[in-house]
């Protein structure tokens, strides 16, 4: 009981100098408030550089990557196609001769010696307009063949100036068999496009493929150059076509069975095959971007933080 007493006189003694010496009581009144004041500073400052830098920082990272996204079923081709037999369209419009093409033309007969002369280069000295054309990228050597001119001629043996243009090879081979009556006995005519070449373009590469088999469908085609890649669309491909001063873009759709039936399925001579990139492709292209964004947006947030606390 004695001990109790004395704390409490000596709690009442502290109030009594407190309450009695006014200059006390207003500096620790005057320090509570500066503590008080400095905790909720801190406290609204933290709360302020939180809430900017949470949810919508994130959001905007997602907002990024979530376009990219590609679905499983656009990557599936010839949706559609069940297990049954069917009588597949086998027409191909032929393709014509051009300016700027390069024929190979073999003449063949009876007579050796006679057709041999119309088979050597440079028609044997006679003229003739059979030339060398060198193939670029990796495609193989020089082609010996005619070459079209701009007005659509070539200069063939004995025969001179002759037009070709519009012509089919089935058709020029026809009309060279008739004209060549005079100096061979039932000739024979074997006309062939050298440069039926199909041109492949993506965002990342360009190829052009010299097609040997005149006919070659889009699907083949692909086959040669690697196919579609996961990050490109298969659903808009375009073929580009230009005969003469004519040209016509064709959409296809490599998930739908209709590409059978589409008008490019099978190629033309100097086709453009151009596949675009999907979102996703970009995004990829673009982390180091985005992940320089990501350091200097943290080393803001740290760099507000550190000033803040200083005041």
């Amino acid at each position: 009981m004695a001990e109790k007493r004395v704390v409490i006189k000596r709690a009442e003694s502290r109030v009594q100098i407190t309450m009695s010496d006014p200059k006390v009581a207003s500096a620790e009144q005057e320090h509570q408030f500066q503590t008080t004041h400095l905790q909720n500073n801190t406290t609204i400052t933290v709360n302020k550089i939180k809430k900017p830098f949470k949810w919508p920082f994130i959001i905007g990272i997602a907002s990024m990557l979530f376009p990219g996204c590609y679905s499983y079923k656009n990557q599936i081709l010839f949706q559609g196609l069940t297990d049954t037999s069917y009588t597949a369209s086998m027409v191909q419009e032929k393709p014509v001769i051009q300016r700027g093409d390069q024929l190979s033309i073999m003449i063949y007969g009876l007579d050796e010696k006679t057709t041999a002369y119309f088979n050597t280069p440079m028609g044997g000295g006679q003229g003739g307009n059979m030339q060398m054309m060198m193939q670029q990228g990796g495609q193989g050597g020089g082609l010996m063949g005619y070459l079209v001119s701009e007005e659509g001629t070539i200069e063939f043996p004995k025969l001179g100036t002759i037009s070709v243009l519009g012509y089919s090879q089935e058709r020029l081979r026809d009309s060279l068999q008739s004209w060549l009556l005079p100096w061979i006995k039932d000739p024979i005519a074997n006309v062939r496009l050298l440069n039926f070449r199909v041109t492949y373009l993506t965002t990342d590469r360009a190829q052009t493929i010299i097609i040997m088999n005149n006919k070659t469908n889009i699907i083949q085609f692909l086959g040669m150059v690697g196919g579609i890649t996961w990050t490109d669309r298969k659903n808009n491909v375009l073929v580009i076509r230009q005969v003469d001063d004519k040209r016509q873009v064709f959409h296809v759709d490599f998930t739908k069975k209709d590409v059978f039936q589409s008008p490019v399925y099978y190629l033309q001579p100097n086709d453009v095959v151009y596949v675009e990139p999907n979102q996703r492709k970009f995004i990829e292209s673009n982390v180091q971007l985005i992940s320089l964004a990501t350091s200097i947006a943290s080393t803001i947030s740290i760099f507000v933080l550190f000033i803040n606390s200083l005041r």
